[in-house]
């Protein structure tokens, strides 16, 4: 299932917090969807959990009050079901309407909206990538984490997903040393910006973010770590992933290549690649693979 149509059934659906088997294939391995679909599942909770106002109660008590009597009669269990639900449906709809309404809390997200965060998260996961040793990356960790994570709570429901998902890469380069699962995860990170990049296409501004993230992520992230990796002595099963890793960054090459012929000019020159690393350091003729033996 596409992202395009998984979207148009969550915006749809009655519950987006119940998804149908094949939305919730797509949901299991799309970052981006997942945390669309959080968002909705979330939104539906807070409309069904607030509390109306007592103007709209009251509205509801006078027009239930004015309803004429009519004699009784026997009702069928189905028939008081069914009156109860439309009411509930009445109520959560008139308490969408007043939420909506009131301009206060949107304004306020607006303005505390920090839109460099996103930003600084992609330095953050890179700086860790590049750091010498795991003393400095638990240094970078144990300094930047809680202020990032303060300050990602501030961003826009559309980058929220992409923002835990820099936090939660973060988190595991803390403790991590080893260049094939990094440069996977990257790629990762990678893919999950092109999709910002296709959304943003219409947006100059968004976009020449969006593509030069995009860019620094396969240069010092992906690229980086498969150069680090191949100086090595690998085990079989990691020289397969990295030859796997090499052939699905043609095919994100080709994929940004053909986003690049849409999007405005200053985004398609990132996409197009830029070297935002210096070039890697070659290896000196008496310098052995024991010192990273860790990442076999």
């Amino acid at each position: 299932m596409t992202c395009d149509a998984t979207r148009e059934w969550l915006l749809t659906a009655d519950d987006p917090g119940r998804p149908v088997p094949a939305v919730a294939a797509h949901l299991a391995g799309c970052p981006v969807c997942r945390g669309l679909a959080d968002d909705l599942a979330e939104l539906e909770n807070i409309v069904r959990s607030y509390q109306p106002p007592p103007s709209v109660l009251a509205r509801r008590d006078a027009f239930l009050a004015g309803l004429p009597a009519i004699a009784p009669r026997p009702v069928r269990a189905r028939h008081v079901l069914a009156v109860f639900a439309a009411l509930a449906a009445s109520i959560v709809l008139a308490v969408a309407a007043v939420a909506l309404l009131q301009p206060d809390p949107p304004a306020q997200a607006v303005a505390q909206a920090d839109p460099a965060v996103v930003e600084d998260l992609v330095e953050w996961n890179l700086k860790l990538t590049e750091a010498d040793g795991p003393a400095a990356r638990e240094r970078l960790v144990r300094d930047r984490l809680p202020d990032l994570q303060a300050r990602a709570a501030s961003v826009p429901a559309d980058d929220r997903a992409l923002a835990d998902q820099l936090l939660a890469h973060g988190r595991k380069l803390g403790g991590a040393a080893d260049p094939v699962d990094e440069a996977e995860g990257f790629h990762e990170l990678a893919d999950t910006l092109l999709v910002r990049l296709d959304t943003a296409a219409d947006d100059p501004a968004r976009s020449e973010v969006y593509a030069r993230l995009y860019s620094q992520v396969v240069d010092r992230g992906v690229d980086a770590n498969l150069e680090r990796a191949e100086r090595q002595i690998l085990k079989a099963d990691k020289q397969a992933r990295v030859q796997n890793l090499r052939r699905l960054n043609k095919k994100q090459a080709a994929r940004a290549a053909a986003l690049g012929e849409r999007i405005p000019e200053p985004a398609r020159e990132h996409v197009k690649g830029s070297k935002a690393r210096p070039k890697a350091r070659p290896v000196r003729p008496n310098e052995g693979p024991g010192d990273d033996s860790d990442f076999q």
